[in-house]
């Protein structure tokens, strides 16, 4: 077919025969659209047909290609003024003035109370366990300083910035005083101090609560584990969930796993290879297993021993105390050294 006098304008043509001319010129959007009228035309608007012969040609280098200069020209202007306009929204500041303690911090790191006002996580954290522990409060309000606001923190926002043990506790508090709003106007439900259920105990004189879940004491006059022989306080006036805290510890300082079934032991007496139910041996120094053939080598069997550069575990060390000491010692401060020295 001649490629002389290509300029070809497509008449009195279908919409379909217009449709298909479109779709070539998607196609092929480097030639010009005079030539693919003109082979478009020249194949009798058959769409095959026309197309076969533009991509031969194409390929043989007997078509006018568009010059890409100006397409590249406006993509390098294009990716200039990207540049530009990231280099400005880098400059620009991107931390925000917290309303609370007025410290420049990063924007992800606030939320916003239900009147708008942005106060930085630090804050909120701070703020949302003093309510929870020492006011016993689910009822986390803004601390906007600037202004007085009736506001609260949304419980997404606590969900994720406060501990597991924290929120855990929040939403205790937050179940009671949804009771207390559904229920008669006489309820009267305390906590247990152990596992945090709730116990209505109605008009009583008791002063010391016994949980119904978990059976153990809870007292009634200052709302902290029972102090049998002690006054309210003389363990130290610590919230809930630092006492629960220091417990753990001192309850996982003596206790150890098996590494075969991961069954808890607490060892009462007897030396200090201890055996599983499930068969296995364990020390009970170094938690480590025992394996059958290495048996009581792994201890050293002297009472008493006082060898300085004595290596193994010993077989009869049963003071548990310096093990206990070690598992709080971050927590041994002027306001835990009564709890811990009395729970020892």
């Amino acid at each position: 077919m001649s490629n002389t006098n290509k300029t070809t304008k497509l008449s009195k043509v279908t919409a379909e025969s217009k449709m298909c001319r479109d779709k070539l010129c998607d196609d092929f959007p480097s030639l010009f659209v005079d030539d693919i009228n003109f082979y478009f035309v020249g194949n009798k608007y058959g769409y095959k047909a026309t197309y076969y012969e533009l991509e031969q040609l194409l390929q043989e280098g007997k078509l006018r290609v568009k010059k890409t200069e100006t397409k590249t020209k406006r993509v390098k202007e294009t990716s200039e003024l990207a540049g530009k306009l990231k280099d400005m929204f880098d400059s620009v500041k991107q931390t925000l003035e917290c309303s609370c303690c007025y410290e420049d911090k990063s924007i992800n790191g606030f939320g916003q109370c239900s009147d708008g006002h942005l106060i930085c996580f630090s804050c909120i954290k701070k703020h949302a366990e003093d309510t929870i522990y020492q006011k016993l409060s689910c009822k986390v309000g803004c601390i906007n300083s600037q202004e007085k606001c009736y506001g609260h923190i949304d419980e997404a926002i606590l969900s994720k910035i406060l501990d597991v043990r924290v929120f855990s506790e929040y939403k205790i508090l937050k179940n009671l005083d949804e009771i207390k709003e559904l229920c008669i106007d006489d309820i009267n439900i305390k906590l247990c101090q152990h596992c945090n259920a709730g116990t209505d105990i109605g008009e009583t004189d008791q002063d010391i609560l016994v949980c119904l879940e978990c059976f153990k004491d809870t007292c009634l006059k200052c709302n902290q584990v029972a102090h049998p022989g002690n006054n309210c306080f003389a363990l130290g006036n610590i919230n809930r969930g630092q006492r629960q805290n220091i417990e753990d510890k001192m309850s996982e300082a003596v206790i150890i796993r098996c590494g075969n079934c991961s069954n808890p032991i607490v060892k009462d007496e007897g030396c200090n290879k201890v055996t599983c139910l499930c068969g296995h041996f364990i020390c009970y120094v170094c938690k480590q297993n025992v394996p059958k053939e290495v048996g009581y080598s792994h201890f050293c069997t002297e009472h008493n021993c006082q060898k300085p550069n004595c290596k193994p575990c010993h077989l009869w060390d049963t003071n548990l105390s310096n093990r206990i000491i070690d598992a709080v010692k971050e927590d041994y401060n002027e306001d835990t050294k009564r709890l811990i020295d009395n729970l020892l």
